[in-house]
């Protein structure tokens, strides 16, 4: 099996990624979203280290995950200051043709879970 390197940047910080031959793509539209979520982050709490930041994007993530909202697909475009994805799709699998009832329910959820988030975070980086 080939492995290939991707360099990614998260928050201006470049990272060597290896993936597999043809994964390329995928891992930088996975790194996009997540630098959307980073920069949706300073905007709201400032640049309050590198680590910190991305512990509260993977708590974002894994709180999109749980709830059963996108589990990615943070849009450069429409997104929140949350990184909220705009395309109404579901992790169940739901697809866009209105078949998600709950997408609107699920997206308050998000919406709730990630001001939470951002509000503690504000509540530690001012300690």
């Amino acid at each position: 099996m080939s492995q290939s390197i991707v360099t990614i940047r998260l928050n201006g910080t470049p990272y060597q990624i290896g993936c597999g031959e043809g994964e390329e793509a995928h891992i930088e539209s996975l790194a996009g979203e997540i630098e959307t979520i980073l920069q949706s982050l300073v905007g709201a709490v400032g640049q309050i280290g590198e680590a910190r930041l991305l512990a509260m994007a993977a708590l974002i993530l894994a709180d999109r995950a749980h709830e059963g909202g996108p589990a990615t697909g943070a849009s450069a475009t429409g997104a929140s200051a949350t990184g909220a994805s705009a395309t109404g799709a579901s992790a169940t699998g739901a697809s866009a043709t209105g078949a998600d009832d709950g997408g609107e329910a699920a997206a308050a959820a998000l919406e709730s879970a990630a001001d939470r988030i951002l509000a503690l975070a504000s509540r530690l980086s001012s300690h």
